[in-house]
């Protein structure tokens, strides 16, 4: 497929020239050369093997597709801009004349957009062309909501970008000069022209004998038509190449339906490829990157990844049969891979109601006259034809991780918690709720690989530098917090031994300073979360069942109590009991913040809701206060013993494993005999000297300051001082 492009500007060449440079650089995987043209005040480009710009009398134009320009220009002249669409072949052009643009596409053309930007109307066979150009990066509203309910996607002109539209299919476009807006967009109705209808079997053959034919392997009487079809027209002597799919580790597994639909065939007449698709392999991102746009199903994806893998084997690839839900987008699925790979995408009976009982007659009678009966029979077996079906539930189970991110940190509206409740039971979740997490979690991917690289907003950094030392004023004295930072701590972790080295290390490699406050009096505080991790208790949302108790805790108040979604109010429920936390949520009801922190008690209070940039597990986990926290502590003490110097760990005040947050400083463990310093303990963790998590700093070091000595100021200094006046 070559590239279009043009632009309607009234700005300077120079200005116009780097447009055209950034439309062309965006459109090269269409083309290797281009050739651009001028016409008023109208440029075009195009970008493919041989770029050709026509000029005819005094229009100029670029064609992509199969077109006769003699007939072309005879409608034209007779009709005008509406003669410019008309018969079967597919194609889209640009026309420039002094007025401005025509953009048309006929049938099944390839796709075209447009958009106005800073005064111009820019035009591309992609829309990530005009945003190279710089059209804003902004989804549109309507789209977004349509396809998540519905799969609709291509349907009308509105793409998934807003404020860039497409050309439909028998469509005239026309831009010319206004009198004080500007440019003026005029959208045709789509033509349809009268004529004999297209058939399946037409299309089908129509399909056929595009080079090197390719079939991939699609269940029931479509499928078998299919592949009849082609083996019967197919010009090639050697065996007809026929693909199939395969999802290894998964139920569903179409080398039993292969066996059984090609087995019957003679040895010569097909080579038959498997190709496997692993759940957790899946390309989404490379996906999207290519069609620019989500599409509503996996079928999509399959087709592209088949073709993809089959690039410079075959140079067209049949469809395996009839295509459930939405078709609009499946054009743009072809053009795209078309371009990429070299592979044209057909799907002859995508339109077409196969439950339509003259059709099922025409596909039974193609099958008939050109297969086996055994494999006729195959064909038409449900258990075998519904194992071709795509895997969908297997899949998003497999990845359970990112789609709960998708829905947890969605970049497109807030927390869809009616999806997390529908991936919580997947495996009975009706086929509707699981299509609609596979479009969900296809358009969060699309918002963060393809759309946020045009967004013109700062980088935000995913995670920040660990915090320096500060100096903190408590119980007479200046303390100095040091945080250290460690690896991502996970269940199983010898957290004592692990600890004690991370101190160890920073102990061996302090400044100066740092070494001399050492051998004062210092504590070790450590933060409760990793601790809980470490110990196996994090416990992933998808694990979490929220009781109707819980749901209407969070409804009531549980914002106000620091558990604002039903997983973290549920495990704080299992600690602390339904009495406990009802008392703590209708006192933070009545603004009784005090009260309530009373009622839920420092367990409660150190439930750790999931939060997007903590260290995993807890981005996708809740993370309850940590088991025997007096005991950790101690043995933390007892690891230091091992690893710290004598003079050093004669020193250490104690160990303390505490929560700080926003609720405050939480003491949950201590090791030494006696009573903690609870007040220099909720001085020095004021300001959460742990971060946010997503520093890995879980350890906290306190450093008594040395003490300030006064000068003197008795007689000699005022002597002193007198005698310098």
């Amino acid at each position: 497929m070559a590239g279009l492009a043009a632009l309607l500007s009234f700005g300077s060449d120079r200005k116009s020239t780097d447009t055209l440079t950034a439309l062309s650089r965006a459109l090269a995987p269409r083309g290797s050369e281009e050739a651009r043209g001028v016409c008023g005040s109208a440029k075009l480009l195009v970008r493919a093997a041989m770029p050709i710009v026509h000029r005819l009398d005094v229009t100029t134009l670029i064609v992509d597709g199969i077109v006769e320009l003699s007939t072309l220009a005879h409608r034209y002249a007779e009709r005008g801009p509406l003669g410019l669409v008309g018969g079967a072949d597919p194609y889209t052009l640009i026309m420039a004349d002094p007025d401005g643009l025509v953009l048309a596409r006929n049938g099944d053309g390839p796709p075209l957009y447009y958009a106005r930007c800073r005064g111009a109307v820019l035009v591309a066979s992609e829309p990530a062309a005009l945003l190279a150009a710089g059209v804003p990066a902004r989804p549109d509203p309507e789209t977004v909501a349509r396809f998540l309910a519905v799969g609709s996607c291509d349907e009308g002109a509105a793409t998934f970008f807003d404020g860039i539209r497409r050309v439909l299919p028998h469509q005239v476009v026309e831009i010319s000069a206004g009198h004080t807006d500007g440019w003026v967009v005029r959208a045709h109705p789509p033509v349809r022209h009268r004529g004999h209808p297209i058939t399946g079997r037409m299309a089908l053959l129509g399909a056929v004998g595009e080079g090197r034919l390719g079939v991939l392997l699609g269940p029931g009487l479509p499928g078998a038509a299919v592949l009849g079809a082609a083996l019967s027209e197919r010009a090639e002597p050697r065996g007809l190449p026929v693909y199939s799919v395969n999802f290894p580790g998964l139920p569903a597994d179409s080398s039993a339906y292969a066996s059984a639909l090609l087995g019957p065939l003679p040895d010569a007449s097909v080579r038959h490829r498997a190709l496997p698709f692993f759940a957790d392999e899946i390309d989404v991102d490379g996906f999207l990157a290519d069609v620019g746009e989500p599409m509503p199903d996996l079928s999509s994806y399959l087709a592209w990844a088949v073709a993809r893998a089959t690039g410079g084997e075959i140079d067209a690839l049949l469809g395996a049969g009839g295509w459930s839900g939405p078709v609009g987008h499946l054009p743009r699925l072809a053009d795209r891979v078309a371009s990429r790979y070299g592979v044209a995408l057909r799907f002859p009976y995508r339109d077409l109601e196969t439950t339509d009982e003259a059709l099922r007659a025409e596909l039974r009678g193609l099958a008939e006259r050109t297969l086996p009966p055994v494999s006729l029979r195959a064909a038409g077996a449900a258990p075998a034809a519904a194992s071709l079906e795509p895997p969908l539930r297997e899949i998003l189970l497999r990845l359970r991780a990112e789609m709960i991110s998708a829905l947890l940190y969605p970049r497109h509206g807030a927390t869809d918690h009616d999806g997390l409740a529908v991936m919580q039971h997947l495996p009975t979740a009706h086929e509707a709720d699981v299509a609609r997490l596979w479009r969900r979690y296809l358009l969060e991917r699309w918002l963060t690989t393809v759309l946020a690289p045009y967004e013109r907003t700062p980088d935000v950094p995913v995670a920040r530098p660990a915090p320096g030392p500060v100096v903190i004023a408590a119980a007479g004295q200046d303390w100095t917090t040091h945080a250290v930072v460690t690896e991502p701590i996970t269940a199983g972790d010898r957290i004592a031994d692990k600890f004690a080295w991370y101190v160890a290390e920073f102990a061996h490699g302090a400044d100066k300073s740092a070494r001399q406050a050492l051998r004062r009096p210092w504590h070790l505080l450590v933060a409760a979360k990793p601790v809980a991790v470490a110990q196996g208790l994090s416990r992933a949302i998808w694990e979490i069942e929220p009781g109707s108790y819980a749901r209407a805790l969070v409804r009531l108040a549980g914002p106000a109590v620091g558990l604002a979604d039903p997983w973290s109010m549920q495990v704080a429920l299992d600690h602390g009991g339904p009495v406990r936390l009802g008392l703590a949520v209708l006192s933070a009801r009545l603004g009784r913040r005090a009260w309530a922190e009373r009622f839920a008690g420092p367990l409660v209070r150190s439930v750790c809701p999931p939060r997007e940039q903590a260290c995993p597990p807890a981005h996708l986990a809740v993370v309850p206060p940590p088991r025997d926290a007096d005991r950790v502590a101690e043995q933390i003490v007892a690891a230091l013993r091992k690893t710290l110097p004598d003079d050093v760990y004669a020193m250490l005040a104690g160990c303390a494993v505490v929560g700080a947050g926003d609720g405050g400083m939480r003491l949950l463990g201590w090791s030494q005999p006696g009573e903690p310093p609870a007040g220099l303990l909720e001085r020095l963790c004021e300001r959460n000297p742990f971060g946010q998590g997503d520093e890995r700093t879980p350890l906290v070091l306190a450093l008594a300051a040395p003490r300030r000595v006064a000068q003197s100021t008795g007689r000699k200094g005022a002597k002193a001082s007198a005698r310098r006046r």
